[in-house]
């Protein structure tokens, strides 16, 4: 008889079967030594989308909240062969029981379970919780695992998020798309941060900037600056003051300070620095460390771990070894870590290693391997090359110091900061010349130090006063990494201590709003579905999504929402609270939503919202005439039509007017031009033969076909015209026009 251990992932298999002696790899598992090892590749069983239930295929307003009295699970289309291998081990006669060794989380006890529940297994199971694949300690954690069941409340907490996630974002949308006829997407994670972005833009587009000026005086070595004025008069006259007086030194502030050597990566600093120092997106660097990953270039991208385990030290030192001879990440960078005494053990603390360790190079990376990379690769492989030397390094030391003075009765002062011991420093900065890091002119320029010879009660004559100029600046648009970090640091903005302690705690759960796997598509999400746009590095704003945040649930919009689960879900872990009375509680919050976007619905906000490009007023009702989602017709959104019966008008006028009329696409402004009613001059239109004529084009009677007819000529009698396409009759664009 065999027992079967299923791991998360099969890196983490593989380690687990060397320590039992497991030799023989097969197709989607390893066996050996009384042992079967398999492996889930992530979340292979997820929950149904609404479509797929029988009761919510079509749903209205007044068929919301959607709340199933069943859930419904399928496996994902990726998984499937995955899934297969797992059902057929688990059924297998040769095993007597499994272990579940996915991860030692939340997430890690939900892949699990979903597996095996979904293929209907009724075997006993263990729990192995181990972060380590040091073989004796893998023994010794089999033989300590507990039964599944004390894991029973991680499970139901896991559960009790995707529930929820899945009722109040399926439902808070389908009411918003239900209200303002459009296609919207809100949720816990994404909704929130788009409000975050909103709030950042309209701030800095309301902000009005102000001059400011600085009295500048030059004395001893030194620039030192006074208070700022509104008043350039009274800057300009403090300044001549100056001239040809003395400063008098009334302190001086010397101190030494430790930089600490940065730790090791994880993928959301890593997408950080990518941001900052190489111009990525978020996206772009998951996308590039994947690829370094699938080539045996890095260590597994999605971790939130900024540590690696006391049993990696020896790899670690072996990969070390490596970028020396390799010169990675460049000389300087070489030359800086032989200089120093590397401290490698202080970058492996088992406690504060969730799942897997921090991002690494892997011994495979050659210094010519790296250069051919593509631009995306070649930049997140020096990041995290630089970033291992970076980290064992010893901290750097700076000199800070800063002098107050007063001139005329009038305060001054001057500060520098000088490197003292560059250490890693030296790193760091041949990092931003490898990765040809562009300035964008936001980086402060280095004030000359403070001679040494400055002392407190000295005076020192004046060489030259005059005014500097300046203007207030508005606050910052967020750029991939500012806003990766207030998505990683929401509970910055919680004040109740308890609530942010919840969203902050990372030892079963990802900090903040999402995970570090997740971060980056919720920021493409927001791009790809127009509520964001993205101009060089910065983040705005759209009219939609600044839209959608006005009229989307106010609790949706603030991390006090995730707060609040994970302060309910870490009693339901705990066994202090039920998942069912947690899930009551989310369908209540979920028949609150849907109510109060029923009472705030704002007509006025449709159109924003729907991020559909209006043409003009309708010339019937006047409501805007806005481009169908198939981009072929021009259609007033006023009136509907049932697709269900080929297209008849319900309501409304019917206006419609076809994009492409005898063969030539409008331009906006001549489709603008026939709905208000002229004859409008339209050269290149095409006859059935090929051929091309220039005339005038009117728009047609009623019932609106979406085809335009031929004006008459001056002096000629109006006959039959001819219509946009030959044989066009009443019915509407069809299923392409709506």
């Amino acid at each position: 008889m065999s027992v079967l251990i299923i791991a998360e992932k099969p890196s983490v298999a593989r380690g687990i079967a060397e320590a039992v002696g497991a030799r023989e790899r097969k197709d989607g598992f390893i066996a050996g030594n009384g042992y079967v090892l398999s492996w889930c590749h992530g979340h292979l069983v997820g929950l149904d989308l609404p479509r797929e239930y029988p009761e919510f295929a079509r749903v209205g307003m007044g068929d919301l909240p959607m709340v199933p009295t069943e859930w419904r699970w399928h496996v994902s289309e990726a998984g499937k062969d995955q899934f297969k291998v797992l059902k057929k081990l688990m059924a297998s006669t040769d095993v007597e029981w499994i272990v579940n060794a996915c991860d030692a989380d939340r997430e890690g006890e939900d892949i699990f379970r979903r597996v095996y529940e979904f293929t209907g297994c009724s075997k006993p199971v263990k729990r192995f919780w181990s972060t380590s694949l040091v073989p004796e300690q893998v023994r010794t954690d089999l033989a300590a695992a507990k039964p599944q069941s004390a894991y029973d409340g991680l499970a139901d907490s896991a559960r009790g998020r995707a529930k929820a996630d899945w009722l109040v974002g399926m439902n808070a949308s389908t009411a918003l798309n239900a209200l303002y006829k459009a296609r919207l997407s809100c949720g816990r994670v994404q909704t929130p941060t788009l409000a975050l972005i909103v709030e950042r833009t309209r701030k800095s587009r309301a902000f009005e900037s102000e001059p400011f000026y600085q009295v500048r005086i030059s004395a001893h070595g030194m620039s030192l600056l006074g208070e700022k004025l509104s008043d350039k008069d009274k800057a300009a006259s403090r300044a001549d003051d100056a001239q040809g007086g003395s400063i008098k030194v009334t302190s001086v502030e010397r101190k030494r300070e430790k930089d600490k050597a940065p730790k090791l990566y994880d993928l959301t600093s890593l997408q950080r620095d990518a941001s900052d120092l190489g111009g990525l997106t978020a996206e772009q660097t998951l996308n590039a460390l994947q690829a370094l990953y699938e080539a045996k270039l890095m260590t597994y991208p999605r971790t939130e771990s900024r540590y690696v385990m006391e049993s990696d030290l020896p790899e670690v030192e072996g990969v070390l070894s490596k970028l020396v001879r390799e010169g990675l990440p460049g000389r300087a960078a070489v030359a800086a870590l032989k200089a120093s005494q590397p401290e490698i053990a202080k970058v492996a603390d088992d406690s504060k290693v969730h799942g897997h360790g921090a991002v690494l190079p892997t011994r495979l990376v050659t210094a010519e391997g790296v250069t051919s990379l593509p631009d995306d690769q070649r930049t997140v492989a020096l990041l995290v090359c630089a970033r291992l030397v970076e980290a064992v390094m010893p901290d750097a030391v700076k000199l800070k110091s800063k002098v107050a003075a007063e001139c005329n009765g009038h305060a001054y002062e001057a500060s520098s900061t000088e490197i003292v011991e560059s250490s890693w420093l030296a790193v760091y900065d041949e990092l931003k010349t490898l990765v040809k890091q562009k300035s964008d002119g936001s980086e402060p320029v280095s004030a000359a130090p403070i001679p040494a010879d400055v002392s407190q009660g000295a005076a020192y004559p004046v060489e030259e006063a005059d005014v500097k100029e300046g203007k207030t600046t508005p606050p910052k648009p967020y750029t991939d990494s500012t806003l990766l970090a207030a998505m990683e640091h929401a509970g910055r903005t919680i004040d109740d201590a308890e609530l942010k302690a919840a969203i902050d705690d990372d030892t079963m759960h990802s900090a903040g709003l999402g995970t570090p796997a997740t971060r980056a598509a919720v920021i493409e999400g927001l791009l790809k579905r127009g509520y964001i746009v993205r101009k060089g590095k910065s983040l705005l704003s759209t009219e939609r999504g600044e839209a959608l945040v006005d009229v989307a649930c106010p609790s949706l919009k603030t991390p006090l929402l995730t707060a609040q689960w994970e302060l309910e879900l870490s009693k339901v872990e705990r066994g202090d609270a039920a998942l069912s009375d947690f899930l009551r509680g989310i369908e209540q919050y979920t028949r609150d939503v849907v109510e109060e976007s029923k009472r705030d619905y704002d007509p006025d906000k449709a159109m924003a919202v729907s991020g559909r490009k209006v043409l003009c007023s309708c010339p019937d009702c006047g409501s805007p005439v806005v481009l169908s989602r198939s981009g072929g017709q021009w259609q007033c959104s006023a009136s509907k039509w049932d697709a269900d019966h080929d297209f008849k008008l319900v309501s409304g006028d019917g206006f419609k007017l076809n994009v492409k009329q005898f063969g030539k696409k409008l331009t906006e402004n001549q489709a603008r031009s026939i709905a208000s009613g002229k004859p409008t001059a339209v050269k290149g239109l095409k006859k059935k033969d090929g051929s091309t004529f220039d005339a005038k084009l009117v728009l047609g009677p009623k019932p609106y076909t979406g085809w335009v007819e031929l004006a008459p000529r001056e002096g000629k009698p109006a006959g039959k015209k001819p219509t946009g396409r030959k044989g066009a009759g009443s019915k509407p664009f069809g299923k392409r026009g709506r």
